[in-house]
This record gives structure tokens, sequence and C-alpha cells, in this order.
């Protein structure tokens, strides 16, 4: 490398360390402004008084099939929640409240029956009389599918989405479809469809996006179990915000059909459909359902023994216009490897990876490379939409649509040539990503990193921080198991989380290592409950 070189070089990273210095000060400004702006404001749900709604699914199927519940008792009991935190978080698209009721009952008339021995419910219905909710974006027979768009306004499901088919077979009764961010395309659930969600922690603060609506839902008591879907982490990231546990599966091992608008060919492979709730266990039930039909059977569930562990932890890496996470979460984090290796003697590992640094560009390339019109594809080719002309309404505030939609729509327009020069590029990269990863992690290795380097931002705060979203967005381009585990709170009361990661197919392993953390900092805290994870470190 000549002088010229050497320079240009150095010039090169100079200029970048200012800019980022300076997106770090524009982040500031508007984080303090919104803190000012949204001083006192915020409200929190009320605290959870009835015991049904702090079971967990798991054991609330149990002690229904058991004759111990009944199933009407636990739907009455969610649905009264649901009628107290929906005005205060906005949560819910579509309510079924009648229909669940019936079904309830029904489904205690077939255990009193006793057509089915209570063994061959807990195999067969494993869910049998547990509330369900589902993400507005995954059809379910009969309800709206809106993709949370006036464009969509009117429009029904024909069928079930496979998963929520699979759900239903396993005795699963669904209670309501819930918000979600334009088509997906954003980490704030904002809509003028159904409108805004909010965080039931402190309602100043989103829940994320694009799975807001569930994250906010279960987190407030409203709903035990959801299914969202993950395209950059729309399940993980509004876990991460809402105290939850949430699981992107490896690619192919749950079925992502069944979206509205449906995505292109060419970037379904980024999308994933997976479970959300407030307890660990229920990951273990609701992925042995979802997984229940596969050809090559999943066993979650096994014994881990952790002493057997390979423990990897990544902190940060510089990506261009991203932030790390703040120092409370880093010792945290911390805390978490020093647990696994006091208690069962693993070694760990920090590691740094500076390849990730392209993350951004390789996902951005990776889910424009071939699709020549993202508008056509977001908006199922029923509508000609200016892009340039509705990102100027947009301004002026005369547009149907949302920031997300139209940001990606126009970013969808970069010339052809352009995108087309740079894929076999950020190809490359991307798959030498994949090499890194797949020497790093095997069979018995986890890695443990941030979900989101901050807890929940305030309403209109998110689109500063979307560099950030590397963090998951990573691993949906490789096709990673990732569980997003929750830590506690923090010091301002907010929840916050890791994610588990691991090579393919090992999703059994990352969801075990969310089971045993559950019983060290507790999981998910319900509101009026103080603990955080300080006092459990």
């Amino acid at each position: 490398m000549n002088k010229v070189s050497v320079t240009a070089r150095l010039l090169l990273v100079a200029l970048l360390g200012i800019l980022q210095k300076c997106y770090e000060t524009v982040y500031s400004v508007i984080h303090f402004v919104l803190a000012v702006v949204y001083w006192g404001r915020g409200k929190q749900v009320p605290p959870i008084t009835n015991e049904l709604i702090l079971k967990s699914a798991t054991k609330l199927a149990q002690e229904i099939r058991e004759g111990k519940l009944k199933s009407e008792d636990v739907m009455k009991a969610y649905i009264a929640r649901i009628v107290e935190v929906d005005p205060i978080i906005n949560a819910t698209v579509e309510r079924r409240f009648a229909d669940a009721l019936k079904e309830a009952r029904e489904a205690d008339a077939l255990i009193a029956s006793g057509i089915y021995t209570k063994q061959q419910l807990a195999e067969e219905k494993p869910l049998l009389g547990v509330p369900l909710s589902v993400k507005v974006l995954l059809t379910v027979k009969g309800f709206r599918s809106t993709a949370a768009s006036l464009l969509f306004k009117d429009v029904k499901a024909a069928e079930d989405a496979p998963t929520v088919a699979i759900m239903k077979n396993a005795g699963a009764i669904v209670l309501a479809t819930t918000n979600s961010a334009e088509m997906g395309m954003n980490f704030e659930t904002n809509n003028k469809a159904h409108g805004k969600t909010s965080h039931p922690y402190d309602t100043s603060r989103t829940s994320g996006g694009s799975s807001g609506g569930e994250s906010a839902l279960i987190s407030a008591g409203g709903s035990i179990i959801g299914l969202g879907n993950d395209m950059l982490g729309s399940i993980r990231v509004p876990c991460h915000f809402t105290g939850l546990f949430g699981h992107k599966p490896t690619r192919g091992l749950v079925s992502a059909d069944g979206c509205f608008p449906v995505p292109d060919p060419k970037i379904q492979s980024f999308i994933y459909t997976g479970p959300m709730c407030r307890y660990a266990e229920d990951l273990v039930t609701t992925m042995s359902v979802l997984t229940s039909q596969n050809e090559k059977p999943v066993k979650f569930g096994k014994q881990v023994n952790f002493s057997k562990l390979k423990l990897f932890y990544l902190l940060s890496e510089d990506v261009p216009l991203s932030f790390p996470p703040t120092e409370e979460y880093q010792e945290a984090i911390k805390k978490v490897i020093s647990y696994f290796q006091t208690t069962y003697g693993v070694n760990a590992k920090e590691v740094k990876l500076p390849i990730l640094r392209s993350t951004n560009m390789i996902t951005l390339h990776s889910l424009l490379s071939g699709v020549d019109d993202v508008a056509k594809v977001l908006t199922a080719g029923k509508k000609d939409i200016n892009k340039f002309t509705e990102l100027l309404k947009l301004f002026i505030g005369s547009s149907t649509l949302t920031l997300g939609p139209v940001v990606a729509m126009s970013l969808g327009k970069f010339p052809l040539w352009y995108r087309k020069s740079k894929v076999p590029y950020y190809k490359k990269l991307a798959q030498e990503v994949d090499e890194q990863f797949d020497k790093l992690l095997d069979e018995q290795s986890v890695l443990i990193m941030p979900t989101f380097p901050f807890s929940a931002p305030y309403h209109n705060e998110i689109p500063v921080l979307l560099p950030s979203t590397w963090y998951t967005s990573v691993f949906n381009v490789l096709g990673l198991p990732s569980t997003q585990c929750p830590l506690g709170l923090n010091k301002q009361g907010l929840p916050f989380g890791i994610q588990i990661v691991s090579r393919r197919n090992n999703d059994p392993l990352t969801i075990a290592c969310a089971v045993e953390l559950e019983k060290v900092y507790g999981g998910w805290v319900p509101l009026g409950n103080k603990l955080s994870v300080r006092t459990k470190c």
C-alpha cells in the first residue's frame, strides 16, 4: 500500500469518526427534546390482580386438562385484562371475545367428556384452552388482514397462516389480533389504520416494532402467548423493550408463510415467524408445537449439561451510526457471563468481529437485490405509488402512508445498475460473515450479545436509532437461531434483555439458556414489582 493510499485511508477514518460524533450529538439533542416533551406524561397500566394471568401458558394448559381450571375462567380473566389495559396501550386490532368464550366452553366440555386421556391431550392438544394473540401481519381466517395500512383496511383473510393453524390445532384459542408497524416497515408501532401502540410500563415510550402490539399486550398481561414475525429483529427488539422472551428460529425450522402482504420470494428467506411470551418455559412449549409437523422432529426441553457449554460474548462493534450498549447494560451482560462461569465452571471469551461493521450494508443489499419494485411488493401490486411524491406528501402530512414504507419504497428506487453492481461484493461479504460464525459456534456453543443498545426509546425516537438494528438483523441474513431473554429492569425501571445465539438448528440450546437465566434474573417483571437486574446479581 503506497503513501497516498495510506493517507486516503486515514483521512476516511477521520471523517467517519467526525460523522459518528456529529450523529451522536444529533441523537443526544433529539433525546433531550423528547424527554422534555414527554416529561410527566407517561402512564402505566394497572398492576395485575388476577392470579390466573400470572401463570404460564404451559401451566394453564396443564391445569385445564387436569380439570383444576376451566378454560372459560382463564378466557374471562384475559378478556377483562384486555378491556382494562387496551385503552391505555392500544395494542389490539380485532377481538373475538364471544367466539373465544364459546371455544373455551367447548374445550372444557371436551375435557369433561373423557374422550381423551390427560396424556393424549398433553400430546395432541398441549395448548388446549389457552388464549393466543396474533400479530396482524399474519393471517387469521375471517379476521381483517390490514397489514396495519389504510391501503388494506377492508381485506379479510381467507385462511389461517400455517403457524396459526398449527397453534389452533394444538388447542390454542385466538383471542385477538394485534397492532404492527405499517407493512412491518418500522421498529415503532404507529400507523394510520390502527393508531399508536404504547409501552405498558411508560406510555411515553414505544413498545417497539414491528410486533409492538404483541409485545405491549403480552407484557401488560392481556395475552399469555403470541405469534409475531421477524425480518430485522421485529420479534426480538419489541420483546427486549417490554421484558419478554421471544425467539427467531433457524431459517426454515418454522413456516414463515401466511404473511400479508405476501413478501417477494427473494426476501422471504429473511422473514421468520416465532413465539413471544412472558415465561421461558412457554418458548419450549410453543416451539415444540410449531415444529411438531416437521419431517425431522426437534426436541425442546431436553436437560442441558451447562458445564459443557462453550460461551462467547460480544458487547459491540463499530458499526457506522450505531451505538454501543449503555454501561449498565454491558455490566449486566458481564454478570450473565460470570454466572455461567461461577455456577458451571465454563470458560467464556469475549469476541470481536470487525466484519460485522458492514452488517447494515450487507442487510440492505441482501434485501434489495433483485427486487425491482419495492412499492409493488409492499402494496401487493395493487397501487401505483410515486415514491418521491409520497415522500413529499409525508413531510407535509397528507400521505396515507407512514415513514417506514415510504423510506423502504424510496430505497428500492436506488438505480438498479448500482444495486446489481454492489450485490456480488456484499454477497461475498455475507458469506465471509457466515463462515466466521460457523467457525466460532459449534453444537455446544452460544454467543451472548445485546438485542439493542438501549431500553425502550420515547415515541418518535426510533428513526435515529435504526442503524443500531444491526445487533438483530445480522441473524436474519445468516439464518441463525436467536432467543431474546429479559434481564429485569434498569435504573429507569424499564426492561432490557440479551440475545442468545447459536449455530443453525441449535434452537433448543439457546432456549435452554433462556430458561436457565430466568431462574436467576426472574424473567418478565410484572408492574408493581420493582425487582431489577441489580438485585439479582
